[in-house]
């Protein structure tokens, strides 16, 4: 291959790519997202459990399984989005969740049930301890009695 046709195809190449920068640089800018708009990202992933891994554990759920266990439990389907939301502002979803720095002898679980409920949980029957409020289905049943009297003023520092 001669010099000339290096120099040739060097400038050939050169000259497309500079054609496509300037064809993408033409094209109008994407919208940029507004605040409060939502993105969906679909995620394909495989996640391979070790052999050795226990397989008595169950697997943990998320918020939208969470919530509609306490549809389940007897909430009302309208107040799914409030429950997701102060769901995920006191426990990030997750039932073992346990604040000890809480005042009233710590607050536990999925819907953080403060420990100064325990004596008319236990008179109700809905507990026979405080660690049964790491129970989901428990800590959502005794959350949805805790709603039916007062309301989401129980969780006012995160529904509002």
């Amino acid at each position: 291959m001669s010099y000339l046709a290096v120099k040739i195809g060097a400038w050939a190449i050169s000259g497309l790519a500079a054609f496509v920068l300037l064809w993408d640089a033409s094209a109008p800018p994407k919208p940029k997202i507004q605040p409060g708009e939502q993105i969906s990202t679909v995620l394909n992933s495989v996640v391979v459990l070790p052999t050795f891994a226990p397989t008595t554990t169950a697997v943990p759920k998320g918020c939208a399984e969470y919530v509609a266990d306490a549809i389940t439990a007897g909430w009302p389907a309208e107040q799914a989005p409030m429950l997701a939301r102060v769901m995920f502002r006191e426990s990030r979803c997750d039932p073992l969740a346990f604040n000890r720095q809480d005042s009233n002898n710590g607050s536990r679980g999925l819907m953080q049930i403060n420990g100064v409920h325990k004596d008319w949980l236990m008179q109700t029957g809905f507990i026979t301890s405080l660690d049964d409020l790491f129970n989901p289905d428990v800590n959502l049943r005794a959350a949805l009695h805790l709603w039916n009297m007062v309301g989401w003023s129980a969780w006012a520092a995160t529904h509002g």
